[in-house]
Parts: structure tokens; sequence; C-alpha cells
């Protein structure tokens, strides 16, 4: 029968660790990879960037989602903040979407109106599932009122810029 001491069991733990800690990261890392689908949405991904440089005054982060073809899963189609491309929506923007209203959450640690606003093509279509999400930090307001006419504002804009649905993905 082998006997172990604590201390060959404590060390034996130590070593191994590592190992745990490379499976759970690669875990996360699966799982944080299925989370994200590729999108190209080049249209979509210039109207992005141009809206903030003449907003960035306003507004901090600046996203679209909706449902790319060819695909089930609203996504982050694109945003100011590349790596978030392709990330799933989450069931919290998701469930405040199917209100559809703008909506304004006040965050008072970052400072900020966290803003969702639905949204349509430049003639009112549907761009499946399509909104924008940005943020309004409180420098530039103190009110969810305020900040949702601003957001709403700067949705009005960006709608004006899309043809079509299809278009985004262009």
């Amino acid at each position: 029968m082998l006997k172990l001491s604590a201390n060959s069991i404590l060390i034996g733990s130590l070593l191994l660790a590592p190992v745990g800690m490379q499976s759970l990261h690669a875990q996360a890392a699966a799982k944080a990879a299925s989370e994200q689908i590729q999108v190209n949405a080049s249209l979509a991904q210039s109207i992005v960037d141009k809206t903030l440089a003449r907003h960035s005054d306003e507004i901090g982060k600046l996203g679209i989602h909706a449902v790319p073809p060819g695909t089930t899963d609203n996504v982050i189609i694109a945003c100011n903040i590349r790596s978030k491309n392709g990330k799933k929506s989450s069931p919290a923007d998701l469930e405040k979407l199917a209100e559809a209203k703008p909506l304004a959450a006040r965050i008072d640690k970052e400072q900020i109106f966290d803003l969702l606003i639905p949204m349509t093509d430049a003639h009112g279509g549907d761009l499946k599932g399509g909104f924008v999400v940005m943020e309004v930090p409180f420098a530039k307001t103190t009110s969810e009122e305020e900040a949702l006419k601003i957001g709403i504002a700067i949705r009005n804009e960006i709608q004006k810029q899309i043809p079509s649905k299809d278009a985004l993905y262009r």
C-alpha cells in the first residue's frame, strides 16, 4: 500500500494546478468563440466610424446589432470596439429590444447612460432585429430623457444612411 504524506499531496496539487488552470482558460476561450460569429458588414462599420467621429463629444461606445443574412443569432455587426463585432447580443439586450422602444439605463459606476434604441433602414424597413447601442456620459446630460434625445437623434442620422438591410453587409 502506498502511503503519501501531506507534503507530497500538497506538492502534487501545486504541480497539477497550472494544468487545471490551462484547461479552465481553454474552456473559457472556447465558450467565447462559440458566442461570436464571423461578420462582414462594411457599410455598417463605416457608418459607426463616421458617426462616432462626428459625435465623439456626445457619446462613447457605439454599436449596431442585427441578424446577419444566413444566420439566426442577433449579433453586433459593427462597433467602435472592433473585437466585439460578431459577438452575440446579450439576452438582456434582446429582452429590451422586445419592448420595441428606446431605453436608457443610468449606470452610476461608469458615469454613463447606456442606451438601446431599435432601428430600421432609411425607408422604415426591418433590419431583422436591428438596434443601436451607445453610451452618453453624465457630463453631457443629467437625465435619461435627455440622453434618449441625444441617442434618438444619432439613431435617426444612422438610419438615413442605410438604404436596405442587405446594404449593411456590402
